[in-house]
């Protein structure tokens, strides 16, 4: 069962705020689940995320 990350969590890894990373998911740079109301994040998508901004950085 993969970990996964609430925004808050994801956000704290990132250090953006929450309109960032809720930007980021709706620009599908960042993959998320809905769970009802809210998101969660993957965490190997949240690092596959990190890899690949890295590279473009």
């Amino acid at each position: 069962m993969p970990e996964i990350l609430t925004v808050k969590e994801a956000c704290q890894i990132l250090k953006v705020s929450k309109t960032t990373l809720y930007r980021i998911v709706r620009e599908k740079e960042l993959k998320a689940i809905k769970v009802r109301k809210s998101i969660r994040i993957k965490k190997e998508d949240l690092i596959s995320y990190i890899d690949n901004y890295g590279q473009g950085a």
